[in-house]
C-alpha cells in the first residue's frame, strides 16, 4: 500500500498548495512555535508533545478529526495516532526514513521550516466529518495560503521550481474540478462508472508528484503531474463533465460555420444592392479574431481560445446588423458635422471674447445646439437613424447661425 492511500485527500491537497505557494509547510498561521529539548517518541508525555501536535494539527497534518487529539483537544501524550501524524509530516518534509521518531533529523527540520520565529496559535475551526469536513478544511487551507501569498520573503524560484509548481497546480485543478463533476452526477442519480477509482488514481500520481518536488526531481515532477491530470480529467469525461478543449473546439467549429454563412449573407445583400461596406470590414475583424482564437487553442490556452471565439462572434452578429444599413451611416455622418460645427463655433465664441467683443447671443445658440446634439445623439443609440441625423441638421444649423452671430 502506498503512503498516498493512507493519507486523506486533504491532506494531499494541504502538501499540493503548501508547496505551490513556496510556503513552509509548518509555518502556516495555524502552526505554534514550539521549544523541543528532548527527542520524542511513542508513550512519551510533556508539554512539548502538546505544543508538538498543535503543530501538526495547525500545519494540515491533523491528529484525529474529533476527540482527544483533534484541533482544540490536543493533549500531552505520544500515542499512535500522533505517530501517524509526525510520519506524515516527516514523508511530505522529505525526512527518511519516515519513522515517527521525533529526533535531532526532524527538529532540525522543524527550526529550519519555522525560521526560528515565533508565531501565535490560530484558532482551528471545529473538525466534522464526511464531505463537510473536507470542504471546511479546504476553505481554511485556502485563506490561509491566500493570506500568506503576499508575506513571501524566499528568493524567487528557478524556471524549473515555477514549472513544477505550474504542473502541481494544474493537476490539482483538475482533481476538483472532477470532484465537482462527480458529486454533480451522484446527486443527480447519474451512474459515474469508473470515475471515482479514476480520482483516487489521480490522488496517488498527485501526492507523488508532490514527493517529486520535494526531491527536486522535476523530470518525476512533469511524469506524475501529467499522469495525475489524465486520471483526473478521464474522471471528468466519465461523469458526463465537457473538457475546456472539447468546449473551446465546438465553439471555434460553430464560429467558422456562422462566418461563412455571414459572407453568404452579404453576398445576397450585394446583389440586392444594399450597402455591405461596414457589413464586410467588420467580418474581416471577426475573422481576424478567429485567427487569434484557433491560434490560442493550438496553445493549449483554451480559456482563451473561447473568450477570443467569444468577441469574434459578437463582431459577426455586429456584421449583420451593419448590412444596408445605409441609414446609419447617413446619420453618423450628420452627427460628425453637427460635432464639428459646434466645435468651430466654440472657437469662434472664445477668439471673439478675448477681442472683447458682445457673446452672449452666440452663447446661447451654441448651447442650444449641444442640447440639440445630444437629443441627436440619444436617437442614434435608440437605432432611430432619421430622427438622429434631423437632430444633428438642426444642431449643425444653430453652431452655424452662432457664428453668424458674432
Amino acid at each position: 500500500m502506498t503512503i498516498s492511500r493512507i493519507l486523506p485527500i486533504s491532506s494531499l491537497l494541504v502538501i499540493a498548495l503548501a508547496f505551490l505557494f513556496s510556503l513552509p509547510m509548518a509555518a502556516t498561521a495555524a502552526a505554534p512555535a514550539c521549544t523541543f529539548t528532548r527527542d520524542l517518541e511513542l508513550g512519551m508525555d510533556g508539554e512539548d508533545i502538546r505544543c508538538l501536535q498543535k503543530y501538526l494539527n495547525g500545519a494540515g497534518f491533523v491528529i484525529s478529526t474529533e476527540g482527544v487529539g483533534s484541533p482544540g483537544k490536543e493533549t500531552t501524550q505520544f500515542r499512535d495516532k500522533t505517530k501517524l501524524a509526525l510520519i506524515k509530516w516527516q514523508t511530505a518534509s522529505g525526512l527518511s526514513p519516515a519513522t515517527g521518531y521525533f529526533g535531532p533529523l526532524s527538529r532540525q527540520k522543524y527550526t529550519a521550516l519555522m525560521g526560528g520565529g515565533t508565531t501565535t496559535p490560530a484558532a482551528t475551526p471545529p473538525a466534522t466529518t464526511g464531505d463537510a469536513a473536507l470542504q471546511a478544511q479546504l476553505a481554511t487551507l485556502l485563506a490561509q495560503v491566500e493570506s500568506l501569498k503576499g508575506a513571501q520573503t524566499s528568493a524567487p524560484a528557478s524556471a524549473s521550481d515555477k514549472d513544477a509548481r505550474a504542473l502541481i497546480e494544474d493537476a490539482l485543478e483538475a482533481i476538483e474540478e472532477a470532484e465537482e463533476e462527480v458529486e454533480d452526477a451522484i446527486d443527480d442519480g447519474k451512474t459515474v462508472g469508473t470515475a471515482e477509482a479514476q480520482i483516487d488514481d489521480a490522488r496517488d500520481d498527485l501526492f507523488d508528484a508532490v514527493v517529486a518536488y520535494f526531491k527536486k526531481d522535476y523530470a518525476k515532477v512533469l511524469e506524475h503531474a501529467d499522469d495525475a491530470k489524465d486520471n483526473a480529467e478521464d474522471a471528468f469525461e466519465e461523469a458526463g463533465g465537457v473538457s475546456s478543449e472539447d468546449e473551446a473546439e465546438d465553439f471555434l467549429d460553430d464560429l467558422e460555420e456562422r462566418i461563412e454563412q455571414a459572407w453568404e449573407t452579404l453576398d445576397e445583400a450585394k446583389d440586392d444592392d444594399k450597402e455591405t461596406d461596414e457589413a464586410e470590414d467588420i467580418l474581416k475583424e471577426a475573422e481576424d479574431v478567429l485567427e487569434q482564437a484557433q491560434q490560442a487553442f493550438d496553445d493549449d490556452e483554451f480559456e482563451e481560445a473561447k473568450d477570443l471565439a467569444e468577441e469574434a462572434d459578437d463582431l459577426v452578429d455586429d456584421a449583420i446588423d451593419a448590412i444596408g444599413s445605409s441609414e446609419k451611416q447617413s446619420a453618423k455622418k450628420e452627427l460628425d458635422k453637427a460635432e464639428d460645427a459646434i466645435e468651430e463655433a466654440n472657437e469662434a465664441i472664445q477668439e471673439a471674447e478675448d477681442d472683447g467683443d458682445d457673446v452672449d447671443d452666440a452663447q446661447e445658440l451654441v448651447e442650444e445646439a449641444e442640447d440639440t446634439f445630444e437629443e441627436a445623439e440619444e436617437a442614434y443609440d435608440d437605432e432611430d437613424y432619421d430622427e438622429a441625423a434631423d437632430l444633428a441638421k438642426d444642431a449643425r444649423e444653430l453652431a452655424d447661425d452662432a457664428v453668424d452671430e458674432l
